[in-house]
Protein backbone atom coordinates (compact mmCIF):
# COMPACT_ATOMS: atom_id res chain seq x y z
CA UNK A 1 0.00 0.00 0.00
CA UNK A 2 2.35 2.32 0.85
CA UNK A 3 4.36 1.39 -2.49
CA UNK A 4 1.12 3.02 -4.25
CA UNK A 5 2.04 6.63 -2.78
CA UNK A 6 5.52 6.80 -3.94
CA UNK A 7 4.54 5.47 -7.23
CA UNK A 8 3.92 9.01 -8.66
CA UNK A 9 6.77 10.88 -7.05
CA UNK A 10 8.96 8.24 -8.29
CA UNK A 11 7.23 8.67 -12.31
CA UNK A 12 7.29 12.52 -11.89
CA UNK A 13 10.88 12.63 -10.53
CA UNK A 14 11.66 10.45 -13.76
CA UNK A 15 10.20 12.83 -15.80
CA UNK A 16 11.86 15.88 -14.87
CA UNK A 17 15.41 14.22 -14.40
CA UNK A 18 17.73 15.41 -16.37
CA UNK A 19 19.12 12.65 -18.78
CA UNK A 20 22.09 12.96 -21.52
CA UNK A 21 21.35 11.72 -25.18
CA UNK A 22 23.89 10.75 -27.24
CA UNK A 23 22.08 10.44 -30.42
CA UNK A 24 23.83 10.24 -33.75
CA UNK A 25 23.10 13.76 -35.46
CA UNK A 26 20.67 13.19 -38.18
CA UNK A 27 21.34 13.33 -41.89
CA UNK A 28 19.72 15.88 -43.50
CA UNK A 29 17.70 15.68 -46.94
CA UNK A 30 19.43 15.84 -49.83
CA UNK A 31 20.01 19.59 -51.06
CA UNK A 32 18.92 20.51 -54.40
CA UNK A 33 20.96 21.90 -57.32
CA UNK A 34 22.14 25.34 -56.32
CA UNK A 35 24.31 24.09 -53.39
CA UNK A 36 25.64 21.54 -56.36
CA UNK A 37 29.61 21.55 -56.33
CA UNK A 38 30.26 19.11 -59.02
CA UNK A 39 28.52 15.88 -60.41
CA UNK A 40 30.66 12.63 -61.83
CA UNK A 41 30.39 9.23 -62.63
CA UNK A 42 31.92 6.13 -62.40
CA UNK A 43 30.65 3.32 -64.81
CA UNK A 44 33.03 0.94 -63.58
CA UNK A 45 31.55 1.04 -60.29
CA UNK A 46 28.02 1.94 -61.69
CA UNK A 47 27.59 5.00 -59.52
CA UNK A 48 26.91 8.39 -60.20
CA UNK A 49 27.91 10.80 -57.77
CA UNK A 50 26.60 14.06 -56.37
CA UNK A 51 29.11 16.47 -54.68
CA UNK A 52 27.01 19.49 -52.38
CA UNK A 53 28.05 22.38 -50.08
CA UNK A 54 25.14 22.35 -47.58
CA UNK A 55 26.76 26.04 -45.86
CA UNK A 56 26.84 27.44 -49.82
CA UNK A 57 31.27 27.68 -48.90
CA UNK A 58 32.12 26.13 -51.75
CA UNK A 59 33.60 23.37 -49.21
CA UNK A 60 31.79 19.89 -49.98
CA UNK A 61 30.36 18.55 -46.80
CA UNK A 62 28.07 16.02 -48.29
CA UNK A 63 27.63 13.76 -51.06
CA UNK A 64 25.22 10.91 -52.68
CA UNK A 65 25.99 8.54 -55.21
CA UNK A 66 23.07 6.64 -56.79
CA UNK A 67 22.56 3.56 -58.96
CA UNK A 68 23.27 3.81 -62.58
CA UNK A 69 21.03 2.30 -64.46
CA UNK A 70 21.90 2.41 -67.89
CA UNK A 71 24.42 4.80 -70.37
CA UNK A 72 23.71 5.75 -73.69
CA UNK A 73 26.94 5.40 -76.06
CA UNK A 74 24.35 6.22 -79.12
CA UNK A 75 23.69 9.88 -78.78
CA UNK A 76 26.63 11.68 -78.14
CA UNK A 77 25.12 14.63 -76.66
CA UNK A 78 23.69 12.85 -73.87
CA UNK A 79 25.85 13.49 -70.63
CA UNK A 80 24.38 11.65 -67.78
CA UNK A 81 23.43 8.21 -67.36
CA UNK A 82 20.05 7.44 -66.33
CA UNK A 83 20.00 6.69 -62.43
CA UNK A 84 17.84 5.23 -59.71
CA UNK A 85 15.70 8.12 -58.37
CA UNK A 86 17.05 7.84 -55.17
CA UNK A 87 20.71 7.58 -53.34
CA UNK A 88 21.81 4.29 -52.57
CA UNK A 89 24.85 6.32 -50.71
CA UNK A 90 25.31 9.24 -48.03
CA UNK A 91 28.19 11.09 -46.78
CA UNK A 92 27.96 13.39 -44.42
CA UNK A 93 30.47 15.77 -43.07
CA UNK A 94 28.64 17.99 -40.67
CA UNK A 95 31.64 19.78 -38.71
CA UNK A 96 33.28 20.01 -41.72
CA UNK A 97 36.39 18.77 -40.79
CA UNK A 98 36.78 15.76 -43.04
CA UNK A 99 35.27 13.52 -40.62
CA UNK A 100 32.48 12.06 -42.98
CA UNK A 101 29.70 9.49 -42.06
CA UNK A 102 28.58 6.99 -44.14
CA UNK A 103 24.82 6.34 -44.83
CA UNK A 104 23.05 3.73 -46.87
CA UNK A 105 19.35 3.17 -48.06
CA UNK A 106 19.64 -0.66 -48.93
CA UNK A 107 16.04 -0.19 -50.12
CA UNK A 108 16.62 3.49 -52.41
CA UNK A 109 13.14 4.42 -51.51
CA UNK A 110 14.34 8.04 -50.36
CA UNK A 111 12.92 7.57 -46.92
CA UNK A 112 15.27 9.02 -44.24
CA UNK A 113 14.28 7.13 -41.99
CA UNK A 114 14.88 4.12 -43.75
CA UNK A 115 18.77 5.01 -44.03
CA UNK A 116 21.02 3.86 -41.68
CA UNK A 117 24.68 4.58 -40.93
CA UNK A 118 27.09 1.92 -42.60
CA UNK A 119 29.91 0.56 -40.85
CA UNK A 120 32.45 -1.04 -42.61
CA UNK A 121 32.72 -3.70 -40.39
CA UNK A 122 29.89 -5.25 -41.78
CA UNK A 123 31.75 -6.75 -44.27
CA UNK A 124 34.10 -8.76 -41.88
CA UNK A 125 31.52 -11.75 -42.42
CA UNK A 126 33.22 -11.70 -46.38
CA UNK A 127 36.70 -11.74 -44.74
CA UNK A 128 35.74 -14.87 -42.26
CA UNK A 129 34.47 -16.67 -45.39
CA UNK A 130 37.12 -15.64 -47.98
CA UNK A 131 40.95 -15.30 -45.94
CA UNK A 132 42.53 -14.38 -49.28
CA UNK A 133 40.80 -11.06 -49.20
CA UNK A 134 42.95 -9.91 -46.13
CA UNK A 135 46.07 -10.09 -47.81
CA UNK A 136 45.53 -11.11 -51.86
CA UNK A 137 48.82 -12.42 -52.70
Amino acid sequence: MKWTYCLPAVLSLCLIWPISSHAEPLLPHEPGDELLIEQTFDAVVGLLFRDYSLRGNGHVDYRTARHILGISYDDPASQEPDVALHPLFYWYDPHQDGQWELWIDREEEGHLVDVTRYDWRQGDDLLTLYPTLRNPT
